[in-house]
């Protein structure tokens, strides 16, 4: 979907800009991603065939409705957040951002709470932060598990920490992971993270 000019949602519009931004960050996450699953692939680990084929089509669903316009909002609130200065979107606007959130790690299978039953698995006071119950993701598959870890890897490249960090804060805490899933984790981001 392309925009003309510009996009008004409960008077905040949407420029170009906004619009290059979001499409050259994701472009360049979708790369990384990609980076890191062809590393996943040079392991050779059976049950993780078809990883390369998981990261050409990793974050798809974000360039197509419902999460394209709202991604937009919701990438350059985080640019605004590491600006320091406040996006002063709508009510209306940061409701879209969560819905297309909860669209995408419903979608996705490279997100836990693709493989859980519950509904309010976002924080949706800070989509960042662990929602009120604990996701249920042990029933997420390998090759699944390994295009998340890519994603976490690329994640922590583009942001400057590293992908342990996020998981020493999150697994079991946000998401609840079997030991064998959770070994799973970190062998391969101890594998294959670079940092760069």
């Amino acid at each position: 979907m392309r925009f003309h000019e510009h996009y008004f949602i409960e008077g905040n519009i949407m420029t170009d800009e906004m619009i290059k931004h979001y499409e050259n960050r994701t472009n360049k996450h979708i790369g990384l991603v990609q980076k890191y699953c062809d590393k996943i692939d040079k392991l050779d680990i059976d049950g993780l065939e078809g990883i390369v084929e998981r990261g050409e089509d990793h974050d798809k669903s974000k360039f197509e409705e419902p999460e394209y316009t709202n991604y937009v909002f919701l990438t350059w609130d985080y640019k605004c957040k590491d600006d320091g200065v406040d996006s002063n979107f709508s009510k209306e606007i940061k409701d879209g951002m969560n819905k297309a959130t909860n669209h995408h790690v419903k979608n996705n299978k490279h997100h836990a709470e693709y493989f859980s039953n519950q509904t309010n698995v976002i924080n949706r006071n800070d989509r960042d932060k662990p929602p009120e119950e604990m996701v249920d993701a042990t029933k997420m598959d390998n090759l699944s598990i390994a295009e998340m870890v890519a994603d976490w890897c690329a994640m922590s490249e583009e942001r400057g920490n590293t992908p342990m960090q996020w998981a020493d804060k999150n697994v079991n805490v946000r998401w609840k992971f079997t030991n064998e899933q959770k070994d799973l984790i970190y062998d391969l981001m101890n594998k294959i993270w670079s940092g760069k």
